[in-house]
Protein backbone atom coordinates (compact mmCIF):
# COMPACT_ATOMS: atom_id res chain seq x y z
CA UNK A 1 0.00 0.00 0.00
CA UNK A 2 2.09 2.87 -1.12
CA UNK A 3 1.70 6.65 -0.22
CA UNK A 4 0.79 7.12 -3.88
CA UNK A 5 -2.13 4.80 -3.94
CA UNK A 6 -4.69 6.84 -2.92
CA UNK A 7 -9.26 5.80 -3.69
CA UNK A 8 -8.96 6.94 -6.85
CA UNK A 9 -7.71 4.97 -9.33
CA UNK A 10 -5.48 6.35 -12.25
CA UNK A 11 -5.61 5.35 -15.74
CA UNK A 12 -3.76 2.50 -16.99
CA UNK A 13 -2.36 5.35 -19.67
CA UNK A 14 -0.27 7.06 -16.94
CA UNK A 15 1.69 3.43 -16.25
CA UNK A 16 4.87 4.01 -18.38
CA UNK A 17 6.27 0.50 -19.69
CA UNK A 18 9.07 -0.10 -21.64
CA UNK A 19 10.49 -3.17 -22.49
CA UNK A 20 14.29 -1.80 -23.82
CA UNK A 21 15.74 -2.78 -20.52
CA UNK A 22 14.60 -6.23 -20.25
CA UNK A 23 14.58 -7.54 -23.09
CA UNK A 24 17.59 -10.18 -23.73
CA UNK A 25 18.60 -11.60 -26.97
CA UNK A 26 17.08 -14.88 -26.16
CA UNK A 27 15.65 -15.36 -29.55
CA UNK A 28 16.66 -14.17 -32.61
CA UNK A 29 13.89 -12.12 -35.26
CA UNK A 30 11.63 -14.22 -37.03
CA UNK A 31 12.26 -17.41 -34.35
CA UNK A 32 9.16 -19.39 -34.48
CA UNK A 33 6.79 -19.49 -31.27
CA UNK A 34 6.53 -23.35 -31.52
CA UNK A 35 10.26 -24.28 -30.79
CA UNK A 36 10.66 -26.84 -27.71
CA UNK A 37 10.13 -25.30 -24.08
CA UNK A 38 8.40 -22.08 -25.77
CA UNK A 39 4.83 -22.59 -25.67
CA UNK A 40 4.64 -24.33 -22.38
CA UNK A 41 3.66 -21.91 -20.07
CA UNK A 42 1.08 -20.56 -22.14
CA UNK A 43 -0.16 -23.52 -22.85
CA UNK A 44 -0.43 -24.66 -19.74
CA UNK A 45 -2.14 -21.21 -18.66
CA UNK A 46 -5.09 -21.83 -21.62
CA UNK A 47 -5.26 -25.29 -20.53
CA UNK A 48 -6.00 -24.33 -16.39
CA UNK A 49 -2.73 -26.26 -15.50
CA UNK A 50 -1.11 -23.06 -14.47
CA UNK A 51 -2.24 -19.83 -12.95
CA UNK A 52 -2.12 -16.69 -15.00
CA UNK A 53 0.71 -14.38 -13.73
CA UNK A 54 1.19 -10.94 -15.28
CA UNK A 55 5.15 -10.73 -14.31
CA UNK A 56 5.75 -14.46 -15.80
CA UNK A 57 3.36 -13.38 -18.90
CA UNK A 58 5.69 -10.58 -19.57
CA UNK A 59 8.82 -12.36 -18.58
CA UNK A 60 8.09 -15.62 -21.14
CA UNK A 61 6.77 -13.20 -23.43
CA UNK A 62 10.32 -10.90 -23.31
CA UNK A 63 12.13 -14.44 -23.35
CA UNK A 64 10.60 -15.08 -26.91
CA UNK A 65 11.10 -12.14 -28.58
CA UNK A 66 13.47 -9.29 -28.88
CA UNK A 67 10.64 -6.75 -30.41
CA UNK A 68 10.20 -3.86 -28.71
CA UNK A 69 6.67 -3.98 -30.22
CA UNK A 70 5.27 -6.97 -28.96
CA UNK A 71 6.51 -6.00 -25.55
CA UNK A 72 5.04 -2.73 -25.91
CA UNK A 73 1.64 -3.88 -27.25
CA UNK A 74 1.64 -7.00 -24.08
CA UNK A 75 2.57 -3.90 -21.84
CA UNK A 76 -0.14 -1.72 -22.00
CA UNK A 77 -2.90 -4.27 -22.06
CA UNK A 78 -1.26 -6.24 -19.11
CA UNK A 79 -1.47 -2.84 -17.30
CA UNK A 80 -5.45 -2.55 -18.45
CA UNK A 81 -5.59 -5.98 -16.95
CA UNK A 82 -4.36 -5.56 -13.33
CA UNK A 83 -6.49 -2.12 -12.87
CA UNK A 84 -9.65 -4.21 -14.26
CA UNK A 85 -8.69 -7.22 -11.48
CA UNK A 86 -8.97 -4.87 -8.95
CA UNK A 87 -12.58 -4.53 -9.91
CA UNK A 88 -15.24 -6.38 -8.96
CA UNK A 89 -17.55 -4.84 -11.75
CA UNK A 90 -15.36 -5.78 -14.42
CA UNK A 91 -14.41 -9.16 -13.45
CA UNK A 92 -16.09 -10.99 -16.79
CA UNK A 93 -13.92 -8.38 -19.04
CA UNK A 94 -10.20 -9.04 -17.31
CA UNK A 95 -10.91 -12.48 -17.40
CA UNK A 96 -11.76 -12.31 -21.05
CA UNK A 97 -8.68 -10.20 -21.87
CA UNK A 98 -6.76 -12.64 -19.84
CA UNK A 99 -7.84 -15.83 -22.13
CA UNK A 100 -7.45 -13.45 -25.20
CA UNK A 101 -3.66 -12.58 -24.52
CA UNK A 102 -3.16 -16.10 -23.53
CA UNK A 103 -4.89 -17.65 -27.05
CA UNK A 104 -2.57 -15.48 -28.73
CA UNK A 105 0.72 -16.66 -27.49
CA UNK A 106 -0.45 -20.63 -26.79
CA UNK A 107 -1.47 -20.70 -30.81
CA UNK A 108 2.43 -19.40 -31.84
CA UNK A 109 3.56 -17.72 -35.09
CA UNK A 110 6.04 -15.82 -36.59
CA UNK A 111 6.61 -12.30 -34.84
CA UNK A 112 4.68 -10.27 -37.27
CA UNK A 113 1.75 -12.48 -36.65
CA UNK A 114 1.83 -12.36 -33.14
CA UNK A 115 2.64 -9.06 -33.16
CA UNK A 116 -0.73 -7.86 -35.80
CA UNK A 117 -3.23 -10.09 -33.22
CA UNK A 118 -1.68 -8.19 -30.66
CA UNK A 119 -3.07 -4.71 -32.57
CA UNK A 120 -6.29 -6.40 -33.06
CA UNK A 121 -6.99 -6.90 -29.67
CA UNK A 122 -9.03 -4.02 -28.93
CA UNK A 123 -11.80 -4.82 -27.78
CA UNK A 124 -13.42 -7.42 -25.39
CA UNK A 125 -16.97 -9.43 -25.12
CA UNK A 126 -18.98 -8.45 -21.99
CA UNK A 127 -21.06 -11.34 -20.34
CA UNK A 128 -24.11 -9.41 -21.41
CA UNK A 129 -23.01 -9.47 -25.03
CA UNK A 130 -21.46 -5.63 -24.86
CA UNK A 131 -18.18 -4.68 -26.02
CA UNK A 132 -15.55 -3.06 -23.93
CA UNK A 133 -13.22 -1.10 -25.35
CA UNK A 134 -10.00 -1.48 -23.97
CA UNK A 135 -8.23 1.91 -25.69
CA UNK A 136 -10.78 4.09 -23.49
CA UNK A 137 -9.19 2.59 -20.79
CA UNK A 138 -6.00 4.41 -21.60
CA UNK A 139 -7.57 7.94 -22.22
CA UNK A 140 -8.98 10.31 -19.49
CA UNK A 141 -7.74 11.37 -15.98
CA UNK A 142 -9.35 9.46 -13.29
CA UNK A 143 -12.15 7.24 -12.40
CA UNK A 144 -13.22 7.23 -9.44
CA UNK A 145 -13.94 4.14 -7.80
CA UNK A 146 -17.66 2.65 -6.18
CA UNK A 147 -17.80 2.02 -2.83
CA UNK A 148 -17.65 -1.82 -3.89
CA UNK A 149 -14.44 -1.57 -5.68
CA UNK A 150 -12.86 0.97 -3.03
CA UNK A 151 -13.59 -1.92 -0.31
CA UNK A 152 -12.17 -4.58 -2.19
CA UNK A 153 -9.09 -2.37 -3.56
CA UNK A 154 -8.16 -1.77 0.05
CA UNK A 155 -8.63 -4.98 1.33
CA UNK A 156 -5.97 -6.15 -1.42
CA UNK A 157 -3.43 -3.32 -0.55
CA UNK A 158 -3.98 -3.77 3.41
CA UNK A 159 -3.21 -7.51 2.75
CA UNK A 160 0.05 -7.38 0.58
CA UNK A 161 0.98 -4.72 3.06
CA UNK A 162 1.18 -6.92 5.95
CA UNK A 163 3.13 -9.28 4.15
CA UNK A 164 5.63 -6.58 3.21
CA UNK A 165 6.00 -5.83 6.91
CA UNK A 166 6.64 -9.03 8.23
CA UNK A 167 9.49 -9.43 5.70
CA UNK A 168 11.12 -5.97 6.13
CA UNK A 169 10.99 -7.39 9.95
CA UNK A 170 13.01 -10.30 9.10
CA UNK A 171 15.72 -7.98 7.72
CA UNK A 172 15.25 -5.47 9.86
CA UNK A 173 14.96 -6.07 13.60
CA UNK A 174 14.92 -2.38 14.72
CA UNK A 175 11.64 -2.23 13.24
CA UNK A 176 9.84 -5.02 14.54
CA UNK A 177 8.11 -2.47 17.48
CA UNK A 178 6.68 0.33 15.03
CA UNK A 179 5.69 -2.11 12.63
CA UNK A 180 3.54 -4.64 14.94
CA UNK A 181 1.95 -1.51 16.20
CA UNK A 182 1.31 -1.10 12.65
CA UNK A 183 -0.03 -4.33 11.60
CA UNK A 184 -2.59 -4.36 14.44
CA UNK A 185 -3.75 -0.94 13.05
CA UNK A 186 -3.45 -2.46 9.51
CA UNK A 187 -5.74 -5.87 10.82
CA UNK A 188 -8.53 -3.15 12.68
CA UNK A 189 -8.92 -1.72 9.23
CA UNK A 190 -9.18 -4.99 7.45
CA UNK A 191 -11.84 -6.13 9.88
CA UNK A 192 -13.54 -2.80 8.93
CA UNK A 193 -13.56 -3.07 5.09
CA UNK A 194 -15.25 -6.42 5.18
CA UNK A 195 -18.39 -5.51 7.61
CA UNK A 196 -20.86 -3.24 6.59
CA UNK A 197 -21.69 -1.18 10.13
CA UNK A 198 -18.94 1.65 9.00
CA UNK A 199 -19.49 4.09 6.41
CA UNK A 200 -16.96 3.59 3.64
CA UNK A 201 -16.67 7.42 4.32
CA UNK A 202 -15.22 6.73 7.22
CA UNK A 203 -13.32 4.24 6.39
CA UNK A 204 -11.56 6.63 3.55
CA UNK A 205 -11.03 8.75 6.62
CA UNK A 206 -9.60 6.12 8.70
CA UNK A 207 -7.20 5.08 5.94
CA UNK A 208 -5.86 8.83 5.34
CA UNK A 209 -5.42 9.02 8.96
CA UNK A 210 -3.24 5.46 8.50
CA UNK A 211 -1.20 7.17 5.60
CA UNK A 212 -0.59 10.37 7.58
CA UNK A 213 0.78 8.05 10.84
CA UNK A 214 4.34 8.30 12.06
CA UNK A 215 4.36 4.64 12.22
CA UNK A 216 3.31 4.45 7.98
CA UNK A 217 6.30 6.93 7.48
CA UNK A 218 8.76 4.48 9.29
CA UNK A 219 7.39 1.70 7.03
CA UNK A 220 7.88 3.88 4.06
CA UNK A 221 11.61 4.19 5.29
CA UNK A 222 12.44 1.10 5.96
CA UNK A 223 10.73 0.15 2.87
CA UNK A 224 12.88 2.29 0.74
CA UNK A 225 16.22 1.30 2.62
CA UNK A 226 15.33 -2.69 1.72
CA UNK A 227 15.14 -1.62 -1.98
CA UNK A 228 17.98 0.78 -2.11
CA UNK A 229 20.11 -2.06 -0.59
CA UNK A 230 18.44 -4.54 -2.70
CA UNK A 231 19.59 -2.50 -5.93
CA UNK A 232 22.61 -2.38 -4.61
CA UNK A 233 23.30 -5.89 -4.34
CA UNK A 234 21.78 -7.20 -7.45
CA UNK A 235 21.94 -4.11 -9.89
CA UNK A 236 24.87 -2.72 -11.95
CA UNK A 237 23.58 0.86 -10.38
CA UNK A 238 26.40 2.69 -8.53
CA UNK A 239 25.63 3.47 -4.94
CA UNK A 240 25.57 7.29 -6.22
CA UNK A 241 23.03 6.53 -8.67
CA UNK A 242 20.53 5.03 -6.30
CA UNK A 243 21.20 7.49 -3.59
CA UNK A 244 19.78 9.79 -6.49
CA UNK A 245 16.08 7.75 -6.85
CA UNK A 246 12.88 8.83 -5.56
CA UNK A 247 11.15 6.01 -3.65
CA UNK A 248 9.03 5.39 -6.70
CA UNK A 249 12.00 5.40 -9.32
CA UNK A 250 13.57 2.76 -6.89
CA UNK A 251 10.30 0.51 -7.01
CA UNK A 252 10.21 0.82 -10.89
CA UNK A 253 14.02 0.00 -11.04
CA UNK A 254 13.58 -3.13 -8.94
CA UNK A 255 10.11 -4.19 -10.92
CA UNK A 256 12.55 -3.36 -14.14
CA UNK A 257 15.67 -5.88 -12.88
CA UNK A 258 13.04 -8.46 -11.28
CA UNK A 259 11.97 -9.25 -14.92
CA UNK A 260 15.45 -9.06 -16.16
CA UNK A 261 16.57 -11.68 -13.74
CA UNK A 262 13.18 -13.58 -14.53
CA UNK A 263 14.36 -13.62 -17.82
CA UNK A 264 17.85 -15.16 -16.88
CA UNK A 265 16.09 -18.07 -14.96
CA UNK A 266 14.22 -18.78 -18.40
CA UNK A 267 17.54 -19.59 -19.83
CA UNK A 268 18.74 -21.56 -17.40
CA UNK A 269 17.31 -25.82 -16.87
CA UNK A 270 14.90 -24.95 -13.61
CA UNK A 271 11.71 -22.78 -13.73
CA UNK A 272 10.10 -20.58 -10.75
CA UNK A 273 6.77 -22.44 -9.85
CA UNK A 274 3.89 -20.20 -9.20
CA UNK A 275 2.56 -22.91 -6.65
CA UNK A 276 1.10 -22.07 -3.27
CA UNK A 277 3.62 -23.62 -0.66
CA UNK A 278 2.14 -21.08 2.13
CA UNK A 279 1.27 -24.66 4.16
CA UNK A 280 4.36 -26.17 3.79
CA UNK A 281 6.94 -23.88 5.40
CA UNK A 282 8.46 -25.41 8.08
CA UNK A 283 11.84 -25.70 8.48
CA UNK A 284 13.65 -28.71 6.51
CA UNK A 285 15.08 -30.89 9.62
CA UNK A 286 18.42 -30.84 7.96
CA UNK A 287 18.85 -28.07 5.30
CA UNK A 288 18.54 -25.41 7.66
CA UNK A 289 20.79 -22.27 8.41
CA UNK A 290 21.78 -22.98 11.77
CA UNK A 291 23.18 -26.02 10.66
CA UNK A 292 21.90 -28.46 13.27
CA UNK A 293 22.30 -31.67 11.52
CA UNK A 294 26.51 -31.79 12.62
CA UNK A 295 26.45 -35.15 10.32
CA UNK A 296 25.78 -33.59 7.49
CA UNK A 297 27.46 -30.67 7.76
CA UNK A 298 30.52 -32.01 8.79
CA UNK A 299 33.06 -30.81 6.47
CA UNK A 300 31.42 -27.56 5.78
CA UNK A 301 33.41 -24.99 6.41
CA UNK A 302 32.24 -20.91 7.91
CA UNK A 303 32.29 -20.01 3.99
CA UNK A 304 30.12 -22.75 2.70
CA UNK A 305 27.61 -22.29 5.62
CA UNK A 306 27.33 -18.31 5.24
CA UNK A 307 27.30 -18.80 1.16
CA UNK A 308 24.64 -21.41 1.91
CA UNK A 309 22.37 -18.48 4.19
CA UNK A 310 23.17 -15.94 1.37
CA UNK A 311 22.27 -17.84 -1.48
CA UNK A 312 18.58 -18.46 -0.13
CA UNK A 313 18.37 -14.94 0.75
CA UNK A 314 19.39 -13.81 -2.61
CA UNK A 315 16.67 -16.23 -4.27
CA UNK A 316 14.14 -15.34 -1.89
CA UNK A 317 14.53 -11.25 -2.49
CA UNK A 318 14.33 -11.45 -6.23
CA UNK A 319 12.15 -14.17 -6.56
CA UNK A 320 9.76 -14.19 -3.62
CA UNK A 321 9.56 -10.97 -2.07
CA UNK A 322 8.36 -9.10 -5.16
CA UNK A 323 5.14 -11.58 -4.84
CA UNK A 324 4.77 -10.62 -0.46
CA UNK A 325 6.14 -13.98 0.14
CA UNK A 326 9.19 -15.36 2.49
CA UNK A 327 9.75 -18.49 -0.14
CA UNK A 328 10.29 -19.11 -3.59
CA UNK A 329 9.39 -21.97 -5.00
CA UNK A 330 11.22 -24.21 -8.25
CA UNK A 331 11.59 -27.02 -10.55
CA UNK A 332 13.44 -28.75 -13.08
CA UNK A 333 11.90 -27.50 -16.27
CA UNK A 334 11.66 -30.88 -18.03
CA UNK A 335 10.77 -32.71 -14.68
CA UNK A 336 8.31 -31.37 -12.64
CA UNK A 337 9.18 -34.21 -10.44
CA UNK A 338 11.79 -32.44 -8.90
CA UNK A 339 11.05 -29.63 -6.98
CA UNK A 340 12.87 -27.54 -4.55
CA UNK A 341 11.53 -24.86 -1.66
CA UNK A 342 13.81 -22.10 -0.73
CA UNK A 343 12.15 -19.94 2.67
CA UNK A 344 12.71 -18.11 6.17
CA UNK A 345 11.37 -20.13 8.36
CA UNK A 346 10.59 -19.39 12.16
CA UNK A 347 12.89 -21.26 14.64
CA UNK A 348 10.79 -21.09 17.85
CA UNK A 349 8.51 -18.38 18.97
CA UNK A 350 9.56 -15.24 20.88
CA UNK A 351 9.07 -15.86 24.92
CA UNK A 352 8.31 -12.01 25.65
CA UNK A 353 5.42 -10.44 23.15
CA UNK A 354 6.93 -7.85 20.75
CA UNK A 355 10.34 -9.62 20.13
CA UNK A 356 11.46 -9.86 17.53
CA UNK A 357 11.16 -13.36 15.30
CA UNK A 358 13.96 -15.01 14.71
CA UNK A 359 13.95 -16.28 10.96
CA UNK A 360 16.00 -19.08 9.70
CA UNK A 361 17.15 -19.57 5.96
CA UNK A 362 16.24 -23.10 4.72
CA UNK A 363 16.23 -25.26 1.46
CA UNK A 364 13.04 -27.97 1.57
CA UNK A 365 13.38 -30.45 -1.82
CA UNK A 366 10.17 -32.19 -2.89
CA UNK A 367 9.06 -34.98 -5.44
CA UNK A 368 5.92 -35.13 -7.10
CA UNK A 369 4.16 -38.25 -7.27
CA UNK A 370 0.92 -38.92 -8.62
CA UNK A 371 0.07 -34.98 -8.25
CA UNK A 372 1.19 -34.88 -5.17
CA UNK A 373 4.06 -32.91 -3.60
CA UNK A 374 6.22 -35.04 -1.15
CA UNK A 375 9.21 -34.07 0.93
CA UNK A 376 12.34 -35.77 0.96
CA UNK A 377 12.45 -36.31 4.83
CA UNK A 378 15.19 -37.94 7.37
CA UNK A 379 12.54 -39.89 8.64
CA UNK A 380 11.07 -42.15 5.58
CA UNK A 381 15.18 -42.93 4.91
CA UNK A 382 16.54 -44.98 7.64
CA UNK A 383 20.17 -45.25 5.98
CA UNK A 384 21.65 -41.58 6.71
CA UNK A 385 23.75 -42.42 3.57
CA UNK A 386 20.61 -42.64 1.34
CA UNK A 387 18.95 -39.77 2.96
CA UNK A 388 22.25 -37.53 2.38
CA UNK A 389 22.54 -38.28 -0.78
CA UNK A 390 19.09 -37.81 -1.80
CA UNK A 391 19.39 -34.31 -0.63
CA UNK A 392 22.55 -33.45 -2.65
CA UNK A 393 20.93 -35.26 -5.85
CA UNK A 394 17.95 -32.76 -5.43
CA UNK A 395 20.08 -29.91 -4.30
CA UNK A 396 22.60 -29.71 -6.72
CA UNK A 397 21.05 -28.80 -10.07
CA UNK A 398 19.62 -25.95 -8.40
CA UNK A 399 22.92 -24.39 -7.45
CA UNK A 400 24.69 -25.19 -10.88
CA UNK A 401 21.23 -23.37 -12.46
CA UNK A 402 21.65 -20.21 -9.63
CA UNK A 403 25.18 -19.90 -10.41
CA UNK A 404 24.31 -19.46 -14.32
CA UNK A 405 22.14 -15.83 -13.00
CA UNK A 406 23.90 -12.82 -13.38
CA UNK A 407 24.73 -11.29 -9.55
CA UNK A 408 23.64 -14.66 -8.21
CA UNK A 409 27.15 -16.38 -8.66
CA UNK A 410 27.63 -18.93 -6.15
CA UNK A 411 30.43 -19.61 -3.86
CA UNK A 412 32.16 -22.69 -5.29
CA UNK A 413 33.05 -24.29 -1.48
CA UNK A 414 29.00 -24.41 -1.25
CA UNK A 415 29.06 -26.49 -4.12
CA UNK A 416 32.40 -28.25 -3.58
CA UNK A 417 30.51 -29.17 -0.69
CA UNK A 418 27.37 -31.10 -2.29
CA UNK A 419 29.43 -32.63 -4.81
CA UNK A 420 32.54 -33.95 -2.82
CA UNK A 421 30.25 -36.79 -1.70
CA UNK A 422 27.27 -37.30 -4.19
Amino acid sequence: MDRAEKYVLRKPAQISYTSTNFLELTATNGVKFAMADAGRYFNAVENKEAEFDAERFLTEASSLFQSEDIMREVGWRIAVLRELSAQPDFKDVSEGLRDRLTQIFSQGGEEQEILGKLQALTEVKRADGGMIDLRRLMKGEKRILSEKEYRSALGKKLHNTEFLMLNLMVYFPESHVVLNELTKTTQQLTEKVKGSSISTRDIRKEEEDLRDSPAFEAYEEFKTRFLRDWLGQFSSLTEEQIKGLSAEEIQEKVQEHQRHQLTQLLRTQVVLSNTDMSDRLGMHDTLEGNFSEEEFWQGANVFVRKAFRQLILAVIQSFGMSKGMRYAFFQIKDNDEHCLLLGLGVKELPESEGAPLELVPYIKPFTRKAGFLLEIRKRELAEPDQYYHELRHYVLPFLFAFDQIPNFTVHPDLIAFFTSSY
